[in-house]
């Protein structure tokens, strides 16, 4: 019988290239996330200084109200991004167990 190899296990290395062809995919094919993702593109081009603050310089930043605001729509917005993924990850997982499964013979 030949060694079957968990997807995680043979492509360990290549993971997040894999999850970032999801988001690709996502941008390309659904709506709802690439609008998410242009407001937050968009946000964050207008706000230099809430580009700093999230690559970490946060040394001698004080933000505005209205950048606060805008800081606090951007983690709604990555929130809700998030979600999109991870439902995307978990239907990516379900076809992976179908064909592993498949494989096996445990499925015709």
């Amino acid at each position: 019988m030949e060694k079957l190899e968990s997807f995680y296990k043979e492509y360990e290395d290549m993971f997040e290239e894999y999850l970032e062809n999801s988001r690709r995919y996502l941008k390309d094919n659904n709506e709802k996330y690439a609008e998410l993702q242009n407001e937050y593109n968009k946000i964050l081009e207008q706000n230099e200084n809430l580009t700093w603050v999230l690559e970490g310089d946060i040394k001698d930043r004080n933000l505005s109200n209205e950048e606060c605001f805008l800081l606090s729509k951007l983690v709604q917005i990555y929130y809700d991004m998030q979600s999109i993924e991870e439902r995307e990850i978990f239907f990516l997982g379900g076809k992976e167990a179908y064909f592993f499964f498949k494989k096996l013979g445990i499925l015709k």
